[in-house]
């Protein structure tokens, strides 16, 4: 189920809010979080709600067991089996098909012997990649005694699939949501924050509908024939998907905390303006922000962060986002993309106390630029085309004619981009708001009811958000 469709709007989220707020029982309210998530999860396939309920499962009694153990040799061990598990069944739906056909690809090459024998397609469950990085996440705390073990299951279960952010994030810690799904007072109804969830879930909504599923009809399409792109086409294409890949996860992100607010719970922030950055590790501090930090404390600070040397510390800054890469897809267009930020990383800490930008005012600019260019590699389907697109951009012939993109959809393109750009340099970030000011403006619910109205216009069933994919 989609936020951005009708069923979802008109249908699953009145029940659910007019449930939630009609229960008395506190627990009751925790059982209806638990069931309507794990509908809402099944609702795309019914058969991958078991898989949730293992994970969760085994993390909570694993957690439980961790805290209880009597010496730091089976605290470990009990630790490791929590990772080896969680880990297994991502890598099993997620990496098994890649490996299986590199594998092919590889003997292949070595024996001439094109034929495959062994065959098993793996159907990958939307938002595993998420949910699993969440649950493992605890059981860590819960050894590193950062966090409390959870008793209470129905509460740790609703935490782990709490529909707002279960298939795309944030990816939240244990100890910034589970107290306050054990909070009685947030069963309580609050104006305040029932209008500032409205004002964020709308906005949210216009930055997928109106921003970039509009970005995307024009790059789509004409990243089909990335051949007949002249040099200019093929950059407006880079820009164009670097902004829609923007407003569709900021956007499904704001949903996600507008509609926590909803219900009285907080968030964390996914997303503070990154395309304002710069410097790419003032990037991945703007960018994605739960995943960047998950990725801190869980692998980085592991792997002895900058604690061990120069070296070292190149060398974990690379593993870092090498493997963050790989954590989005099995291709090798994302690990490329994750070696390629690792690199520049690991560039920009070497020359930080030896380089001054000749032009600080270009900083901004340039660090666009470099995101632009790994976002080639994030958008193509394999390393031949990225290495096709990067060509059109940067080598000759040069030609910059505008004419092989359908004149209707031209016509919107350029319009959108300047507005896309305007925004994300110009305007503030949702988390900047006061939303309580705003709320209490008559003419921006005007505008948000208009912003809303234009945005069922353009419902579409074949608009997924992006990161479902991950």
């Amino acid at each position: 189920m989609l936020f951005n469709s009708f069923e979802f709007i008109f249908l699953f989220l009145p029940i659910v809010l007019f449930l939630y707020y009609f229960l008395k029982n506190h627990r009751h309210k925790l059982i209806l979080l638990l069931l309507s998530s794990y509908f809402f999860y099944g609702y795309w396939n019914y058969k991958f709600v078991a898989l949730l309920l293992l994970s969760t499962t085994l993390d909570f009694y694993l957690g439980l067991a961790i805290y209880n153990a009597k010496t730091d040799l089976r605290r470990k061990r009990l630790l490791i089996l929590s990772v080896i598990t969680n880990l297994g069944i991502l890598g099993f739906f997620k990496y098994f098909n890649f490996f299986v056909d590199n594998f092919y690809e590889l003997s292949s090459l070595i024996t001439n012997d094109t034929q495959r024998t062994f065959f098993l397609e793996i159907v990958l469950p939307v938002g595993i990649s998420f949910y699993t990085f969440q649950s493992m996440s605890y059981t860590i705390d819960v050894y590193y005694r950062h966090t409390e073990p959870h008793r209470d299951f129905f509460a740790f279960a609703a935490y782990v699939a709490l529909f707002p952010q279960l298939v795309a994030g944030p990816i939240v810690r244990h100890s910034d949501l589970v107290y306050q799904l054990e909070d009685p007072k947030k069963g309580f109804f609050n104006a305040e924050n029932f209008s500032k969830g409205i004002i964020l879930f709308v906005i949210g909504l216009s930055k997928k509908i109106i921003l970039a599923d509009l970005l995307a009809a024009a790059v789509d399409p004409a990243l089909v024939g990335l051949q007949n792109l002249s040099t200019l086409e093929a950059w407006l294409c880079t820009v164009g998907y670097t902004l829609q890949l923007y407003f569709d996860f900021s956007g499904y992100s704001d949903m996600a905390i507008g509609l926590g607010l909803m219900m009285n719970y907080e968030f964390p922030r996914n997303f503070n303006s990154p395309y304002k950055s710069r410097s790419i590790t003032e990037f991945w501090q703007r960018w994605h922000i739960s995943l960047s930090t998950w990725l801190r404390d869980y692998l980085y600070i592991p792997l002895g962060g900058n604690r061990f040397g120069t070296y070292k510390t190149y060398r974990n800054l690379f593993l870092t986002m090498l493997l963050g890469g790989f954590w989005h897809g099995a291709h090798w267009v994302y690990i490329a993309w994750g070696a390629y930020h690792g690199i520049l990383l690991s560039i920009e800490r070497a020359l930080k106390n030896k380089f001054r930008f000749p032009i600080p005012a270009l900083k901004l600019p340039f660090t666009f630029l470099l995101v632009m260019i790994g976002w080639v590699f994030f958008r193509s389907p394999d390393m031949s085309f990225a290495g096709d697109w990067l060509s059109k951009m940067f080598l000759p012939p040069y030609e910059f004619t505008f004419f092989n993109l359908e004149s209707k959809t031209r016509d919107k393109f350029i319009p959108v981009l300047i507005i896309g750009l305007v925004l994300v340099f110009k305007a503030k970030n949702t988390s900047e708001f006061d939303l309580k000011n705003l709320s209490r403006k008559p003419q921006f619910g005007i505008l948000l009811a208009l912003l809303f109205c234009i945005c069922l216009a353009f419902f579409s069933k074949n608009s997924p958000f992006l990161y479902f994919q991950f």
